[in-house]
């Protein structure tokens, strides 16, 4: 797909990186992977860099080598030239850098412990990695208040994805709540507290398990009103 600087400005589900995406629209064509550290407020937490090929392969590399591992110990993202995908991933790095910087660094655990001598892993991915990969691509967290409708933060960037790519929405999402369920009043409060339940969650020592995930339907099309619920 073509680049699309306004692309935030046309639903209210991308209300949480619309602050970080409003840093985009100066650029007339896809950004680098290096321009993705201007969306972060102050200091970046981490940069990003064009991914090399026999990074994105993943096969025969050392655990230091690997995505997990180059995220958590040199603070470097591999990101693909032209790719929606990464450039959401880059916008939710902005929005909730706790949160990611807990879940990647909680991936690179499991990749370590897993590597085998020979630099392969075992065939498919814990419970604990799999509902951990979930929540990273397809997450949300749900805030109910008592008698109101929910208030969602979309955290999971192919999520975003879908929406940017397919112009249309229908999906279940992976959730979590908050041991405080009601959203903050303020947006920016509403990130934090998003931010901070999901990195409490990747930071515990206990197993995460998909049947441990509320689930939240999403449905959404662009250029209309919105979806109830949400904070624009």
């Amino acid at each position: 797909m073509s680049w699309d600087p306004s692309f935030f400005r046309k639903s209210t589900l991308f209300w949480p990186i619309a602050g970080a995406a409003a840093k985009l629209e100066r650029f007339a064509r896809w950004p680098e992977p290096e321009d993705l550290s201007c969306l972060f407020e102050g200091e970046a937490p981490v940069r990003f860099a064009l991914a090399s090929p026999r990074m994105r392969r993943g096969r025969r590399l050392g655990a230091s080598e690997r995505y997990d591992a180059l995220i958590t110990e040199r603070r470097v993202v591999p990101t693909r030239r032209g790719s929606w995908h990464d450039v959401l991933n880059a916008l939710v790095w902005a929005t909730f850098p706790r949160a990611k910087r807990a879940l990647h660094a909680r991936q690179h655990r499991a990749v370590t412990a897993r590597l085998g001598l020979d630099l392969r892993l075992p065939g498919g991915r814990t419970r604990d990695q799999d509902a951990v990969a979930m929540l990273d691509e397809g997450g949300v967290v749900v805030f109910q208040g008592e008698g109101s409708p929910p208030s969602f933060v979309v955290f999971g960037h192919a999520i975003y994805e879908r929406l940017v790519c397919d112009g249309a929405l229908s999906l279940w999402a992976a959730a979590v709540s908050p041991t405080t369920e009601v959203a903050p009043r303020e947006a920016h409060a509403c990130i934090a507290a998003a931010d901070a339940t999901l990195e409490q969650l990747f930071s515990s020592a206990a197993d995460i398990d998909r049947s441990d995930l509320g689930s939240f339907h999403l449905q959404e099309r662009l250029h209309d009103g919105g979806l109830a619920g949400g904070r624009p």
